[in-house]
């Protein structure tokens, strides 16, 4: 016996309830640490504004982790503090021109301008500098 056409419509919509069901389950598994201590703070005590008070604590410790964190990399990317400095891997080091010297004279005729130009330039910061300066060794 054949499947008739609705059999077949009703396989393809179970099958596409199932992967979406998994994909909701599979990412509401790993629920955040955050809603672990509010448990924690609300089985510790009946009273909603003692739990409140225990979770604001939580979070408060975690943000000033993060703050900690973040402070510690502005102080070795003083770039990043600057806006639009973030890709400027060469921010606040020496700039290297590309001549050697230049000249200006001024004479009965006009002005003439002379520029000495080098012959090779080094690398320049974009190609070696790293983008976190904390993981440069000392």
């Amino acid at each position: 016996m054949e499947p008739s056409l609705i059999n077949i419509f009703e396989g393809f919509i179970m099958k596409h309830l199932m992967i979406a069901v998994l994909a909701v389950w599979a990412t509401s598994v790993g629920a955040s640490e955050s809603n672990a201590v509010m448990k924690q703070c609300i089985d510790s005590t009946s009273d909603w504004n003692a739990a409140a008070a225990c979770h604001s604590e939580y979070r408060q410790a975690v943000q000033k982790q993060e703050r900690a964190e973040l402070s510690d990399f502005l102080k070795h990317n003083p770039r990043y503090r600057v806006p639009g400095q973030s890709l400027n891997r060469c921010w606040g080091k020496p700039r290297e021109m590309p001549f050697e010297k230049s000249t200006i004279t001024v004479g009965p005729d006009g002005m003439s301008a002379s520029v000495w130009y080098k012959d090779k330039l080094p690398t320049g910061c974009y190609e070696n500098a790293p983008w976190d300066n904390r993981d440069k060794k000392q």
